[in-house]
């Protein structure tokens, strides 16, 4: 039943991220990493009834990321306010289903098929943020771009294959030239310190992306999604609810289908009960879905995203020991 052959990773890596700060906060980071990486296939066995993986072999590689960003305090002392912006370029070695697979995976109910010429997966990054905190408050934006001369995509063929009597699409990872971006927004307000505690949080996140060779939508990308919550403490206690929404998901290439959006409610509560000095047990209960929402994964296989949504209502309790 095994989609891959018996294989073996080996990899080597030097990296090292430095940092320069100045008076007022002004600082800059540098990050240099190169590897070396090895993936070896068994092939298929010298009594194989059905070789579907070849002779054994061997491949090579040598990646090399780099990046170097900046960060800057604006608006003057204890505003809180700061920028920062990062360029990078990434490589990052096949891993060794993407080389050596041939065969059908089971739990995604597709034939998987590597491509054992696989080039290294190769990007240039670019990053822009704004940041401020104040005491509890803080919002953190983000927007970034990644250009890919070679992206390692997962994708449908429009191929079928028999097995056993049933026709099962085939899905081929293969090297694309894309380009991806998004943002990201996270923030969090303290709206009230006595007699409880009170916090207020939200989020979005959206992400784009397009196989440049083609024209059309990466595979399995996340929707747009947004969260809310409500947290509150005091002494002992806390408890909070938190909202989670997904988008209906519409970018898809041709070989996929719309992921219809889902909305989560989870409710939460525990109590800290300190036992001694460094010691302390934490009782809590956690409501998750609790309206029962039926909801898929958008980044799943198509075959497994309709079999497989995610969890009903659940109720969770337990406790934790930190000593």
């Amino acid at each position: 039943e095994a989609f891959v052959p018996g294989t073996l990773s080996r990899s080597q890596a030097l990296f090292t991220v430095q940092e320069l700060t100045w008076p007022g906060g002004l600082a800059l980071q540098a990050g240099v990493r190169v590897e070396r990486a090895q993936v070896h296939s068994d092939g298929d066995a010298p009594d194989a009834t059905e070789p579907r993986f070849g002779a054994a072999a061997t491949r090579r590689f040598s990646p090399r990321s780099a990046s170097v960003g900046i960060a800057v305090p604006i608006g003057g002392a204890g505003s809180g306010w700061r920028v920062n912006a990062t360029l990078g370029q990434t490589q990052r070695a096949p891993a060794y289903y993407e080389l050596y697979a041939n065969g059908l995976h089971v739990a995604t109910g597709v034939v998987e098929q590597g491509d054992a010429q696989q080039q290294l997966e190769r990007s240039r990054h670019a990053e822009a943020g704004l940041q401020w905190q104040q005491g509890p408050h803080k919002l953190i934006a983000t927007v970034w771009q990644t250009r890919f001369a070679n992206f390692i995509a997962l994708d449908a063929s429009g191929a079928t294959v028999d097995v056993d009597g049933t026709a099962v699409p085939v899905y081929p990872f293969s090297g694309v030239p894309a380009r991806l971006h998004g943002l990201e927004i996270d923030g969090r307000v303290r709206l009230a310190s006595a007699p409880w505690q009170v916090d207020a949080t939200a989020g979005i996140d959206r992400v784009r992306g397009r196989n440049l060779r083609t024209g059309e939508a990466l595979p399995r990308l996340a929707p747009l999604r947004l969260q809310a919550g409500m947290e509150v403490a005091q002494g002992a206690w806390r408890g909070g609810l938190q909202v989670r929404h997904a988008a209906r998901q519409n970018q898809v290439p041709s070989t996929d289908v719309a992921t219809p959006g889902h909305a989560l409610v989870d409710l939460w509560a525990s109590r800290q009960q300190r036992l001694g000095q460094g010691s302390d047990l934490v009782w809590f209960a956690k409501l998750g879905n609790a309206g029962n929402a039926l909801a898929y994964n958008a980044s799943a296989l198509r075959t497994a995203r309709a079999v497989s949504p995610a969890g009903a209502r659940a109720l969770q309790g337990g406790l934790r020991l930190a000593f």
